[in-house]
């Protein structure tokens, strides 16, 4: 990456912010969107090469001098399943293959929740980089989120695992799975530059975060089946947005088959319109971090 290439990104993200700030949040997040999603993807494309050192030294360093290493990433999912299983079968009605069932919903919670968490200090902890090297400084959040995808690519290994063990078929519809992901990236990336730029000015983020990730957990119908609560209940369940997400891999996982449609749309909607959220506050706010970090 040039000198040069980085000058200019970042003078495009400055005036990115810098027009953001001439209009309210409102008609901003509707007009500004558009050019800060095409600066975002291409931003990302174009420190490709960054990204993936980062990833690697994020890995590297998370498993140095362990000796299973890389195995941690399957390991610590099946002790999970293994505790929470014994648990929960015996208060929850039975649920046929409850280990494979949970192991679903945790699959997309444990990304979300994992990425945000780590998120929120990425660029508090990078501003000496920041200071030295003119980086977007939206790329440290991303870079977390690609981190964890990888984690999340090697828990598919333990998920098949109990699939085998416990005798639960695994059908073709798994090829699906890159698919779904596309909007639990999108609303994860959208989730995490949030909480990263309200760290930023309120540090009091990371224990906030505590309780609210908490309380969403159990909104989320990662332990229990939604069709077992009330009607009531699940028509303001069903706008949780990982509420579909962890549907769509339960449908092909659990259940064998294609990912609904409309589910789909509606996640890649939420996707799509939390990223455009985060990034125009993410846009709106950086240039103010150096007086906060």
């Amino acid at each position: 990456m040039s000198v040069v290439a980085m000058s200019n990104s970042v003078q495009e993200e400055a005036f990115c912010g810098e027009i953001g700030h001439k209009r309210s949040f409102l008609i901003d997040l509707l007009i500004g969107t558009p050019w800060r999603f095409y600066h975002f993807f291409a931003t990302i494309y174009q420190y490709r090469e960054y990204l993936k050192q980062s990833v690697a030294r994020d890995l590297r360093k998370k498993y140095k001098r362990s000796t299973l290493g890389y195995l941690w990433s399957m390991l610590n999912p099946l002790f999970m399943i293994a505790v929470l299983t014994l648990i929960f079968t015996h208060l929850l009605p039975r649920v046929e293959n409850y280990a494979v069932f949970l192991f679903c919903g945790l699959l997309a919670w444990q990304y979300f929740v994992s990425t945000v968490n780590e998120s929120m200090g990425s660029i508090r902890g990078n501003m000496k980089l920041i200071e030295q090297v003119p980086l977007p400084r939206f790329l440290f959040p991303v870079s977390v989120a690609f981190s964890h995808f990888v984690n999340l690519l090697l828990s598919l290994v333990a998920l098949g695992i109990v699939m085998f063990v416990v005798g639960h078929p695994m059908t073709l519809a798994v090829l699906y799975f890159p698919i779904i992901c596309v909007p639990l990236f999108l609303l994860t990336v959208g989730f995490s530059l949030l909480f990263a730029v309200s760290e930023i000015f309120f540090e009091d983020t990371k224990h906030l975060s505590r309780v609210l990730l908490s309380a969403w957990y159990y909104l989320t119908p990662v332990l229990y089946p939604p069709e077992k609560l009330p009607e009531h209940v699940l028509q303001w369940l069903r706008f949780n947005p990982l509420f579909y997400p962890i549907f769509q891999t339960r449908e092909i996982f659990y259940f064998g088959h294609a990912p609904t449609m409309w589910p789909f749309l509606y996640s890649c909607i939420m996707g799509i319109f939390i990223l455009g959220v985060g990034l125009c506050i993410f846009y709106r706010s950086e240039d103010k971090f150096i007086y906060f970090a």
